[in-house]
């Protein structure tokens, strides 16, 4: 492996780091949003149980235990239980779009890692063929192909280098952004179910 890090010329670094930076975010956004999925359904059942007994404290207590962005949602939602149906979704779109936001925290950087490890890897491809243009044209004899192919294989090594990292790190976002598309249509059906029971109380 260092021998082939060392073939890859100078491009091989920046394509290291960017190797580092995918696999740590990746593993850090994989632990945050796989830890705050929950049963939702049940987590609202429990709280419309509640609301219908008239607990409102005690619904609110259910939701602030529970993690994840749609039970910080629904304890926003009960918190303004008293308030109109419009005033309540202000408020619970508000918390809905800060919890957006930190479910696609650092998702840009690794969209940003694989748009440039491929561009990388084509410098690296570049810079080789020029060396070894170089090599050709001061060739005097077979004594120097061996400096000619040190130029093609870096030409290669970084192209290779920078695709081995764009494809899994796309493969990652990708499903790291169905994650956060999922939690935002589950937080905006049970806000909208969450009004419903809330407007059905407020009428009683």
């Amino acid at each position: 492996m260092l021998r082939i890090f060392v073939l890859g010329g100078p491009v091989m670094i920046p394509l290291l780091l960017c190797s580092i930076f995918a696999l740590a975010i990746g593993i850090e956004r994989l632990w945050y949003l796989l830890r705050s999925r929950i049963d939702t359904d049940d987590l609202l059942e429990d709280i419309k149980l509640s609301l219908g007994q008239g607990k409102v404290l005690e619904a609110m207590q259910i939701a602030k235990k529970s993690r994840g962005p749609v039970a910080a949602v629904l304890a926003t939602g009960i918190a303004h239980y008293d308030q109109e149906r419009e005033e309540i979704q202000q408020h619970m779109s508000s918390v809905g779009q800060e919890e957006i936001f930190k479910m696609e925290k650092r998702l840009g950087a690794l969209d940003l890692i694989v748009t440039l490890s491929p561009l990388l890897g084509i410098l690296g491809t570049v810079t080789g063929i020029i060396d070894s243009f170089n090599v050709m044209g001061a060739m005097e004899g077979v004594t120097q192909a061996s400096a000619l192919s040190i130029g093609i294989a870096e030409a290669l090594i970084t192209t290779a280098a920078g695709l081995s990292i764009a494809i899994p790190t796309m493969a990652l976002a990708s499903y790291l952004n169905g994650i956060v598309n999922s939690q935002v249509a589950d937080m905006s059906r049970k806000s909208t179910e969450l009004l419903n029971v809330l407007d059905a109380g407020s009428d009683r």
